[in-house]
C-alpha cells in the first residue's frame, strides 16, 4: 500500500504588527523615552559641556601626549584582554559541553556566580590576591617558592587577569550556545574517516563556532574600551586608559570641557567600530 506524503502546515511566530496603525503603536513610547533620558540627553549635555569653555576642548587634545599615550594603553590592553577572554572562554565552554552532567553544572554556576557578582567587589578580590604580601604571595610563600614580597600590584600587567575574569562570561556564553547548535552529522562523518579529537576540533567544530567567537569579541572589545574600576584599581598610575584619563581630567585637573570632549570622542569610536563591526560579521544577527 501506498504511502501519503502528509505536509504539516508551517507554523508562524506571531508578531505584533505596529507599522500598519493597528493602534499598537503607543508601545514605541517607551523606548524612544528611554533611549531619550538615557542617551540622547546625557550626550547632548556632553557635547554642550566640551563646547563650553574658552578654548576649544577638541583642538586640545590634537597635541596631547599623555591622551595619545591613554589611547594607546587602551587599544593593547583591550586587544589583549579580547583575545585571551575568547580564547580561554572558548576552551571553558567546550569544557562545560566534554564535562559529565554534574561537573558543568558546577562550571556553569561558577560562570554565573562570577557575572552576577559585582565588577569592584571581583576587583578588590584580584587586589587581595596581587598586594605584595597578599594571597598569592602566601601561597608561594607556604609552598616555598618565594620569601619575598611579590611586585604585580598596581603594574602595567596587574589589570589583564582580572579584566579577563570580568569578561569571561561574555566569551563562554555565546560558544556555549553555539556548541549546542553544531551539526553533529558533520563530527560523526569525520570520526567515521578517522579524524582524531584535534584535527575534527580544528577542521569541523571550530569553524562552525567562529560567528559566535566573533560576535563575543566584539563585544568584549567595545566593552573594554571604557572599562574604569578594574584598569584604575590594579594598572600602573603611570599608563592611564582612556577612561582613566577622562576621570583625570574631570576629578583631578578640574577640566570637564576636555573630560568631555573626550567622553564624545569615546562614544564616537565605540559607534564607528559597532557599525562596522556589524556589517563585517553581521554581529546584530547573532545576538538577535
Amino acid at each position: 500500500m501506498a504511502v501519503q506524503e502528509v505536509t504539516l502546515p508551517s507554523v508562524r511566530r506571531p508578531r505584533l504588527r505596529v507599522a500598519d496603525g493597528s493602534g499598537l503603536r503607543w508601545l514605541l513610547l517607551p523606548p524612544i523615552a528611554v533611549l531619550a533620558l538615557l542617551l540622547i540627553g546625557p550626550v547632548a549635555m556632553l557635547a554642550q559641556t566640551a563646547f563650553s569653555g574658552e578654548e576649544n576642548a577638541f583642538a586640545s587634545l590634537v597635541g596631547d601626549q599623555v591622551f595619545y599615550d591613554a589611547v594607546q594603553h587602551t587599544i593593547v590592553m583591550t586587544v589583549v584582554v579580547t583575545v585571551c577572554a575568547v580564547g580561554f572562554g572558548t576552551l571553558y565552554a567546550l569544557g562545560i559541553s566534554a564535562a559529565p552532567r554534574w561537573v558543568a553544572g558546577l562550571l556553569l554556576a561558577g560562570l554565573f556566580l562570577t557575572m552576577w557578582t559585582s565588577v569592584l567587589v571581583r576587583t578588590f578580590g584580584w587586589m587581595l590576591l596581587e598586594l605584595p604580601a597578599g594571597a598569592l604571595f602566601w601561597a608561594l610563600n607556604e609552598l616555598g617558592l618565594r620569601d619575598q614580597p611579590l611586585e604585580i600590584y598596581q603594574t602595567s600587567l596587574a589589570a589583564y587577569p582580572a579584566m579577563v575574569h570580568v569578561m569571561l562570561p561574555y566569551a563562554v556564553l555565546p560558544v556555549w550556545i553555539a556548541i549546542g547548535r553544531l551539526d553533529h552529522a558533520q563530527i560523526q562523518a569525520a570520526q567515521v574517516f578517522g579524524a582524531r579529537p584535534l584535527l575534527v576540533l580544528r577542521k569541523v567544530v571550530l569553524p562552525q563556532l567562529r560567528p559566535a567567537m566573533i560576535s563575543a569579541a566584539v563585544l568584549i572589545f567595545l566593552m573594554s574600551l571604557g572599562f574604569y574600576v578594574t584598569p584604575l584599581m590594579l594598572g600602573s598610575p603611570s599608563e592611564l586608559t582612556v577612561a582613566g584619563y577622562i576621570d583625570q581630567q574631570f576629578n583631578g585637573s578640574d577640566n570637564p570641557e576636555r573630560a568631555a570632549a573626550m567622553s564624545v570622542l569615546l562614544l564616537g569610536a565605540v559607534l564607528v567600530l559597532y557599525t562596522a563591526a556589524d556589517r563585517l560579521f553581521r554581529v546584530s544577527e547573532k545576538w538577535g
